[in-house]
């Protein structure tokens, strides 16, 4: 029987920290030793339960939950969504501008594949979120990385990201705070960065999922409250 042979597409679609990483941990688990998987989003393991008044509500509600609600999502949680944007300076945004999925992972590829053609670039921080990469990849565009260089604090190398800008590249990615490296960038940092995709038609794509994960007196700027002018773009 001929092997299956997998999509070229797939070819970038790697996630290196469960290889060797991955395989040690299992072997250390098979020694008796206690492992912490911190590689994945899964809290309730380390005692971070869903609290007590959602799980009343989804079981109050699940009789009346059967068939289909918005495409875009639930109107009410869109709605929040919303007031949450605004209240941190998104002051144009509207509930139709609210589009919800399963995850930001579901939500990232959906959004490569609607807006990349084959060949087109994206501009991705290196180290980055594997999945970024894996999305451009797998919707046929290139993923083009910029330096975030350990000796200047992990912020990304401007001058690198515009000498990566071609005429396929449709957008930038920013990771804010950053995973993995944990960076935390400046309000200052994010307007010149604000700037680069005006002056190059891009597309900016935030990745803030770890906007409450602060230590130090860090403090977060949501890029999409600075880029407010009405050709500004942003995802």
């Amino acid at each position: 029987m001929s092997p299956i042979e997998k999509s070229s597409k797939l070819d970038n679609v790697c996630y290196d920290i469960r290889g060797p990483v991955l395989k040690e941990a299992k072997r250390l688990e098979e020694e008796g030793n206690k492992v912490l998987k911190l590689n994945i989003g899964n809290p309730a393991p380390f005692g971070f339960e869903a609290p007590d008044e959602i799980l009343v509500d989804v079981i109050r509600n699940l009789p009346t939950a059967q068939g289909y609600c918005d495409s875009k999502g639930l109107y009410s949680a869109r709605k929040a969504i919303m007031q949450h944007y605004q209240a941190r300076g998104m002051r144009d945004v509207t509930v139709e501008d609210i589009y919800i999925g399963n995850g930001v992972s579901e939500l990232i590829v959906q959004a490569m594949q609607a807006l990349l053609n084959s060949g087109d670039e994206m501009l991705v921080p290196a180290p980055d979120y594997p999945l970024w990469t894996a999305a451009v990849s797998l919707s046929s565009g290139k993923a083009v990385h910029y330096l975030c260089d350990e000796s200047s604090d992990w912020f990304p190398d401007l001058d690198d990201i515009r000498a990566k800008i071609t005429p396929r590249t449709r957008g930038i990615v920013i990771i804010n705070p950053n995973n993995p490296t944990g960076a935390v960038y400046s309000k200052a940092l994010l307007m010149e960065i604000v700037e680069i995709a005006r002056q190059h038609n891009l597309i900016i794509f935030a990745d803030e999922i770890y906007d409450k994960i602060l230590y130090d007196a860090a403090q977060h700027h949501s890029i999409a409250a600075l880029a407010a002018r009405p050709a500004d773009r942003h995802l």
